[in-house]
């Protein structure tokens, strides 16, 4: 190669770098690639009839499953909810209504005074949950002292 040609080369280098450098930070700008923004959400995502279930243990009490449906009103209430719940081999139907807040990224807790609670069970429960599928579904766990449980629920 003649010394023209190698200083011309030599000159364009830089550029040659900038460019290289440039163009990753345009292909992040691709309109094919999916750009996920966090959905937001609150109580009003949480509004309707949820069948749910859940199982654990009651310290004190024993093994304990329970099975039901709740009807949230879109504002922080449960307003209408019943579960059959078997604890230690004996099964119960309780009667309950909640206050319930929503988090901007979906996780929300709940607190549950039961209209008839086990003897030695706590007269409120406490759980934590975060919605899935848009607020049609979420997972829950117990937060209640004394009381370890998880499950589920879907909107009917």
């Amino acid at each position: 190669m003649n010394q023209e040609r190698i200083l011309s080369l030599m000159l364009a280098l830089p550029t040659l770098l900038a460019v290289g450098l440039v163009m990753p930070q345009a292909a992040s700008n691709d309109p094919t690639q999916v750009v996920i923004k966090p959905r937001t959400f609150t109580e009003t995502d949480v509004r309707g009839a949820y069948a749910f279930s859940f199982e654990g243990t009651v310290i004190q009490l024993g093994p304990i499953a329970a099975a039901g449906v709740v009807v949230a009103d879109g504002t922080g209430s449960i307003i209408d909810a019943v579960r059959t719940a078997n604890v230690n081999g004996t099964a119960v139907q309780q009667t309950f209504t909640c206050t319930y807040s929503v988090n901007p990224n979906g996780t929300g807790s709940a607190n549950c005074p039961l209209a008839n609670p086990l003897p030695g069970a706590p007269i409120a429960e406490t759980f934590d949950f975060v919605l899935e599928d848009a607020g049609r579904a979420f997972r829950l766990i117990g937060t209640t002292p004394g009381i370890t449980v998880v499950g589920s629920g879907t909107r009917q």
